[in-house]
C-alpha cells in the first residue's frame, strides 16, 4: 500500500466502522470520561510569517458499545465501558491566498475505556487507544522540492545535525507527517455530590497517560507507520499529565451553569534536539446553559512546542479563544450504596 492510497483506505475504513457503529437500539447518551473535547477556536500563531485564522477539532466518537452513562443512573452498577471508533481531525484555517487549510491532520482510532465507582462516588477511569496519524500530503518534510520517499528527499534527511533547526527547514506546505500510534490513559475524579439533583456538584481530576508512535498499524500491519528517518526527529514516547477542576456555580439549581479550570502537560522523549519537549495547555472553560450541558465557551494560553502533525517543531506560546463541546458533563447519577 503505498502513502497515496493511505488516506483513501482509512476514510473508507472510518466510514464502514461509522455506518456500523450507529445502530438504533442504543438508548443513552454517549459520553467518555476520557479523552480531549471538540472545538472551534481562534488561536495565534507560532509563527510570524502566518497568521492564523481558526482551528477546529471536531472530534467524532461513535460507540459499538457505551453503558457509561446507563449503568451510572442505577446505584447498583459500579462498572461501566465504552468500545469506539474516533475520528480527530485538526484543521487550521490561515489567512494566506485563498484561505488554505495547511497540513491538515488525521487521526482514526480503536478505543476502549472503562470506568468503576471508587470510594463511593469517585470515578476511576482507564482507557486505550490505537490506530493511525497523518496530514496526507506527499511531499518531503524538509523540501518542497521532491515528493517523500524518493532518493532525493532521503538524501536532505542526511544533511540534518543535532544542531539543525527543523521550524526553519520544515516544508510547511505539503510535508508529509505519517505514523501509527496507541495511546494508554489513567484518570481518577474525586466526586463532591449534589444531593438534591444526584449530580457531581464539585470534581477535582487527575489524568496520567503515554502515548507510543509505532511503525505497525494496530502492532499487526505493515502499513501507515513513519519512515526510519522520521522516527528520529517524532521521537516515539509522549508522556502526559493533566488536572482539571470542574464546579457548578449554583448547586441547588436543576439547570446549573458551570466552569471548569484545566492545565495539560505533554512531555516528548527522543525527539530531534531543536524540539522543544514540553508542551502545556493551560485552559478555563465556561458553560453558561445549564440544560446544555456539553456547551460552553473556553479561554487556553499555551506554552512550548506545536501539536498540529509535524508542526511540533515549532515552538512558542499561544493564546486561544472559542467554543467547546463536553463530552463527559456533570449529569444526574445515581449514588452507590455504602458498603
Amino acid at each position: 500500500m503505498t502513502r497515496k492510497t493511505i488516506p483513501v483506505f482509512f476514510i473508507s475504513f472510518f466510514f464502514s466502522l461509522v455506518i456500523f457503529a450507529q445502530r438504533p437500539e442504543r438508548d443513552y447518551k454517549q459520553f467518555y470520561p476520557i479523552g480531549d473535547d471538540p472545538d472551534i477556536i481562534y488561536k495565534t500563531s507560532y509563527i510570524k510569517s502566518e497568521t492564523i485564522l481558526f482551528e477546529a477539532n471536531p472530534i467524532a466518537r461513535f460507540s459499538f458499545y457505551n453503558n457509561i452513562h446507563k449503568n451510572l443512573l442505577n446505584k447498583n452498577k459500579n462498572q461501566a465501558s465504552a468500545f469506539y471508533v474516533a475520528f480527530e481531525p485538526q484543521l487550521r484555517m490561515y489567512t494566506d491566498a485563498s484561505l488554505p487549510v495547511k497540513m491538515p491532520s488525521y487521526r482514526v482510532q480503536l478505543g476502549f475505556q472503562g470506568l468503576y465507582r471508587a470510594r463511593l462516588n469517585d470515578f476511576f477511569s482507564f482507557g486505550i487507544e490505537s490506530g493511525h496519524y497523518s496530514n496526507g500530503q506527499s511531499g518531503c518534510a524538509f523540501s518542497e522540492l521532491f515528493d517523500d520517499g524518493t532518493y532525493q528527499c532521503d538524501s536532505i534527511y542526511g544533511l540534518l545535525t543535532d544542531q539543525s533547526d527543523l521550524s526553519r527547514l520544515l516544508n510547511r506546505t505539503n510535508g508529509n507527517f505519517s505514523t501509527n500510534l496507541t495511546e494508554i490513559i489513567f484518570n481518577y475524579r474525586f466526586n463532591k455530590i449534589d444531593e438534591n439533583f444526584e449530580r457531581p456538584a464539585r470534581t477535582h481530576s487527575l489524568t496520567l497517560g503515554f502515548n507510543i508512535y509505532h511503525d505497525r498499524f494496530w502492532w499487526l500491519f505493515d502499513f501507515g507507520g513513519y519512515s526510519d528517518n522520521d522516527i528520529k526527529i517524532y521521537g516515539r514516547l509522549r508522556y502526559t499529565i493533566g488536572y482539571s477542576f470542574i464546579k457548578l456555580l449554583k448547586p441547588d439549581q436543576p439547570n446549573s451553569k458551570r466552569v471548569a479550570f484545566t492545565e495539560n502537560i505533554e512531555l516528548i522523549s527522543g525527539a530531534h534536539p531543536s524540539v522543544n519537549p514540553f508542551r502545556s495547555v493551560t485552559t478555563f472553560a465556561y458553560y453558561p446553559i445549564g440544560k446544555f450541558k456539553e456547551f460552553g465557551v473556553m479561554v487556553s494560553y499555551i506554552y512550548g512546542h506545536d501539536n498540529y502533525n509535524f508542526r511540533f517543531v515549532d515552538e512558542g506560546s499561544q493564546f486561544a479563544l472559542g467554543l467547546t463541546w463536553s463530552s463527559f458533563p456533570s449529569f444526574q447519577i445515581q449514588p452507590k450504596e455504602k458498603d
